[in-house]
């Protein structure tokens, strides 16, 4: 069964992902009359949190099975969605939170995503969005022009595991050629005055906005240097 934390998609950053998700979870002021729900709930440290504060339900969605059966086996309801395709009703949340999610999702499904997000949220329903980048951010692991030389990268920047990760990958098909993906990094960045008009077009009012708050290596409180946090009414 996976390590939970490598649910969250933070590395071996435990710390950022319990300091932003209790951010979180103060900002929006959850109450026993809540109905929350966390797309793209990672380890669920949120749910857990909401769940302690004796909200009236907490429904997670991760993306893959994987994701979804280790935290079913805690007990707790998690449903394998993603954000722009939710399984859920329409006006069934009262708290919604998508964070460190919608950086990942390409341009042309931004709106679709809002509008579910929207969709599921009741009237009035607080809605945070988190991380998402003000301006384009690069990549720190680059594209090369061979095999060979992606298999020389791996090699002397993650190690003979990854190596033999990647020609296992490439034996069964999984990988087509020599470029590396970072997962967790943005494909999706915009302005907040464009944001916020795309959240309001999906029928989300904006509340407040503040750059995203985050911990540095030495485990000290800082501001990131390109990404958002949005609090959303729903219209």
């Amino acid at each position: 069964m996976r390590d939970l934390h490598e649910l969250a998609g933070r590395g071996p950053f435990r710390a950022t992902t319990e300091y932003v998700n209790r951010r979180i979870f103060s900002e929006l002021a959850f109450g026993p009359e809540d109905r929350f729900v966390d797309v793209g709930c990672g380890n669920a440290f949120l749910l857990r949190m909401a769940l302690k504060k004796g909200v009236e339900s907490a429904i997670g969605l991760s993306a893959t099975d994987d994701e979804v059966a280790p935290l079913r086996a805690l007990g707790l309801n998690v449903l394998k969605g993603v954000s722009h395709s939710i399984p859920l009703p329409d006006g069934c949340a009262t708290v919604v939170v998508c964070s460190c999610v919608l950086l990942l999702v390409p341009e042309h499904k931004m709106l679709n995503s809002l509008r579910e997000i929207a969709r599921i949220s009741a009237p009035g329903a607080r809605v945070w969005i988190g991380e998402i980048p003000s301006v384009e951010e690069p990549s720190d692991i680059p594209q090369h022009e061979s095999i060979p030389q992606m298999l020389w990268w791996l090699l002397r920047n993650r190690g003979l595991r990854s190596v033999l990760g990647m020609c296992r990958r490439l034996l069964t098909g999984d990988q087509k050629g020599p470029v590396l993906v970072n997962t967790q990094a943005a494909v999706y960045f915009a302005a907040p005055e464009e944001y916020i008009r795309l959240a309001r077009e999906a029928g989300l009012r904006v509340e407040r906005h503040f750059p995203h708050q985050t911990l540095d290596r030495k485990q000290r409180p800082c501001v990131h240097e390109t990404r958002h946090d949005y609090v959303f009414r729903k219209v």
